[in-house]
């Protein structure tokens, strides 16, 4: 049911942009951004910047083949190519429940596209395939991602400490979570102030 919905999925729209899967003619855009060492920092959990990481996580991004995951490019007027990917992954059926996830060219950052796009992925997530929860991740660093998701109504749940290989340090990371009820809520707040 899941893949179906998304492989037959309508163009999302949001004001500025348009929601549109990723398709293999993408792979180049989603290279360029993915071989940006600042943009693969966060999207790696902190690991060690190679391009090799960065072509396997465009193929990761492109493979349409996991009934999990969809992966949405974000296109702007002024681009001819994604400037960006806002994801929803592993999707629990039974749970109905997910993960987002979401990355923008470099050049395109500090614009209110990610906190736009995710926006618009929140409300098909909740309005059309009426999940109950979605959580998102980013590094306790990474001020801006936070900000994406507190903007969007998500509510921080916890902080860990994840530990990685070698001599790494640990990498101390933020879970945010948004349910249906607090999204509705959210909403039906928003349009009682607009009716005022």
């Amino acid at each position: 049911m899941f893949a179906e919905k998304f492989r037959f999925s309508p163009e999302l729209t949001g004001e500025r942009l348009a929601l549109r899967q990723v398709e293999k003619k993408d792979a180049p855009a989603l290279l360029a951004i993915l071989s940006d060492p600042h943009v693969m920092k966060y999207v790696t959990q902190g690991s060690l910047f190679s391009f090799g990481r960065s072509r396997r996580v465009a193929a990761e991004l492109l493979n349409d083949g996991r009934p999990d995951s969809m992966h949405y490019g974000i296109w702007i007027p002024e681009s001819s190519v994604p400037v960006g990917v806002v994801s929803l992954q592993n999707w629990r059926q039974e749970q109905k429940d997910a993960m987002i996830g979401y990355m923008i060219d470099r050049r395109f950052w500090q614009q209110g596209l990610a906190t736009e796009a995710v926006g618009v992925l929140l409300s098909y997530v909740f309005c059309v395939l009426q999940l109950r929860r979605v959580e998102g991740r980013c590094h306790a660093v990474n001020a801006a991602s936070e900000r994406v998701m507190q903007k969007n109504g998500m509510v921080l749940e916890r902080t860990f400490t994840q530990k990685r290989m070698f001599f790494a340090a640990p990498l101390e990371m933020k879970i945010y979570s948004l349910t249906d009820r607090q999204y509705h809520a959210c909403h039906l707040g928003m349009q009682r102030d607009d009716k005022d």
